[in-house]
């Protein structure tokens, strides 16, 4: 045998040509696997020497097709025959683990079923991602070990082994993998041949609509809704939807181009089984911002998609100036040519407008922004850690493990981070005592002793109050979201919500106790009673009520909690309120929705209405009103 230690050109070239034999294909067709070609110099010599085991040809050894362009043959050999050592086979130890005579063990086969061992690089492959994997973990990093390379640090071979089996790259490309076997096997058809058997389905429908569209026929007829009758028919049915709004926003494409998005909302079906749709209509490009260029976009994107804008009962857009101004904003001017079209701010986003002014209350905007403050601390991997150390060996469990962050543009939502704050209160004042005694020279000491600081009676105060209104916001919010919520149901929702709200300044004294009793819990864990801070004749930064009585539930009742609950009415009554006129009584929202209708009439026909609905049955032939009289 010759000596490959230190081999020739001659000596390399034969050594690598008798390695690469010729292999007759898993279909049966003798073919020759194509390989990628790999430097001498990475070839060691115990990979070169012809070990003493009697070994089949290593032709199916997974390295040879590392970082080649496969064919289907070549995966599947890889998948289903890849070259496996018998048990007797003797693993080398590698110059890698030649200190701890480390070596590849056979039962990590049994272990993990997507291991394979390449004797050609005297390493470990994961023979799915080989074949299907295109990037790694987070981050779409490069492939490296058991994909591109081989594995052979064995010290660490299981942790590694553990943790690759759990990687989403690697599960994708074992899902990939059962795939391509199904379809190899005939088990399943191919993707080509399932879309295939569509296409010629679709062919006579496309050719059906391209034709209407060559024709400009209409597909349905008159209307958009209710039942297809293929058989008889009185009259045409159209694709005109009838009483509809346009919901229409604007933004910035990757191209920096202003396109203008157009939705409709519309009713379908009858009777009881009505609906409320919402469906896009197109982007429409737009060069200018201004009420006018907007108002003249919507109501042209509606006309290109063949919507009747005589039938445009209803505009819904954000509160900017240039779609919602009074004077020249688009929904005035959209307005001005279809009287019909009322303009109504989203609703939820009203709402959390209305919190967001109401919040405008000193000592609440104060209170918001220290626990905004808390988070940002705790937002640090080591102050983190300290403060789920001290939730993990507290005696009671709470049911979160962090702060939330408030949201900074819904502001109902930022019920969750105070209830959170709230929650983890305990834990985050020990969490702060233990960060203030540090000394790393960085300052978080200090900066944890000022959070600590920043916990007073205002505080504490104002936390309880701003749980309990927002929790009233947040139900409401939940409502406003629903897809079926129209107009008469936001107005009586929010007639609703700032009834509860009056109610609950009318009892102010009493709802107060309660706030105040939580906030008096979370003092004694601090150990120090709620007081009423110092009052200065000019200070203007914050509430400064001088009252007869030095109590201090008196004095931020006063100043905390009815200036917050009064502003938070008042911005409901401004945003929710002002389109309850037309729904005030019969008379209005029929001259404002059917003037062609006689007035007189409709108003009869409702009394009849009316008396039918009063009518008590008392038996099969008739019926008696609560006031005597006899209805046949």
């Amino acid at each position: 045998m010759e000596n490959l230690s230190n081999p020739t050109e001659k000596t390399k070239k034969r050594a690598i040509t008798n390695y690469f034999t010729q292999v007759t294909d898993v279909r049966g067709a003798s073919s020759e696997i194509v390989t990628q070609t790999h430097p001498v110099s990475e070839l060691s010599s115990a990979q070169n020497t012809v070990r003493n085991q009697v070994i089949e040809p290593r032709n199916n050894d997974v390295a040879l097709f590392v970082n080649c362009s496969l064919t289907d043959e070549q995966k599947h050999l890889i998948l289903v025959k890849p070259w496996i050592p018998p048990t007797t086979y003797a693993f080398p130890i590698t110059e890698q683990n030649k200190k701890r005579k480390l070596k590849f063990q056979f039962k990590w086969f049994t272990t993990y079923n997507w291991l394979v061992y390449s004797e050609l690089q005297e390493g470990a492959f994961c023979k799915f991602c080989m074949v299907f994997a295109t990037t790694g973990g987070v981050g779409q990093q490069k492939l490296g070990a058991l994909t591109l390379t081989a594995f052979k640090n064995w010290k660490k071979a299981k942790e590694v082994f553990n943790d690759h089996s759990n990687y989403d790259y690697h599960k994708l490309s074992v899902a990939k993998a059962e795939g391509f076997l199904n379809i190899y096997s005939n088990k399943k058809p191919s993707i080509i041949n399932a879309l295939d058997d569509d296409r010629e389905r679709l062919i006579p429908i496309i050719e059906c609509i391209l034709l209407c569209g060559y024709q400009e026929i209409p597909l349905r007829g008159s209307y958009d809704f209710g039942p297809i009758n293929f058989k008889t028919s009185t009259h045409n049915e159209v694709n005109k939807s009838q009483c509809f709004s346009v919901m229409a926003d604007e933004t910035t494409d990757v191209s920096v181009s202003e396109q203008l998005t157009i939705c409709v909302r519309y009713l379908s079906g009858t009777g009881s089984n009505i609906e409320i749709n919402e469906d896009f209509l197109k982007f429409y490009e737009i060069s200018s911002l201004t009420g006018n260029d907007l108002a003249s976009a919507i109501l042209n994107g509606l006309n290109s998609c063949g919507v009747d804008c005589d039938f445009l009962f209803g505009q819904g857009y954000d509160g900017a100036a240039n779609t919602a101004g009074r004077f020249k904003g688009a929904q005035n001017i959209i307005r001005s040519k279809h009287p019909k079209a009322l303009y109504v701010h989203c609703a939820a986003h009203s709402l959390n407008l209305a919190v967001s002014s109401a919040c405008n209350v000193p000592s609440i905007r104060n209170c918001l922004g220290i626990v905004e403050k808390y988070y940002c601390f705790f937002n640090f991997p080591k102050r983190n850690h300290e403060l789920l150390e001290v939730i993990n060996n507290g005696d009671w469990q709470p049911n979160v493990k962090s702060l939330k962050r408030l949201c900074m543009t819904r502001w109902v939502q930022r019920y969750d981070a105070i209830n959170d704050f709230i929650e983890l209160f305990p834990c985050v004042v020990t969490a702060l005592n233990n960060i203030s005694e540090w000394n790393d020279g960085s300052g978080t000491s200090t900066d944890a002793s000022m959070l600590l600081n920043a916990i007073d009676s205002e505080f504490l105060v104002a936390l309880q109050v701003i749980k309990v209104l927002f929790s009233f916001g947040l139900s409401l919010c939940k409502q406003l979201q629903k897809k079926n919520i129209d107009l008469r149901e936001m107005i009586s929702l929010a007639n609703i919500s700032i009834k509860v709200l009056d109610n609950l300044r009318e009892n102010v004294d009493h709802e107060f106790k309660k706030m105040f009793k939580e906030a008096q819990r979370l003092a004694e864990m601090l150990d120090f009673e709620i007081s009423v801070k110092r009052l200065a004749n000019r200070q203007k930064h914050r509430s400064n009520y001088i009252l007869s009585s030095d109590d201090p539930e008196d004095y931020y009742r006063v100043s905390i909690c009815i200036p917050f609950i009064e502003s938070f009415i008042y911005q409901l009554n401004e945003r929710f309120l002002a389109n309850q006129n037309i729904f005030k009584d019969f008379e209005t929202l029929v001259s404002f929705y059917l003037p062609q209708i006689d007035l007189t009439t409709a108003i009869c026909e409702l009394q009849i209405w009316k008396q039918k609905g009063k009518c008590v049955a008392v038996g099969s032939d008739e019926v008696i009103t609560s006031n005597g009289i006899r209805c046949y």
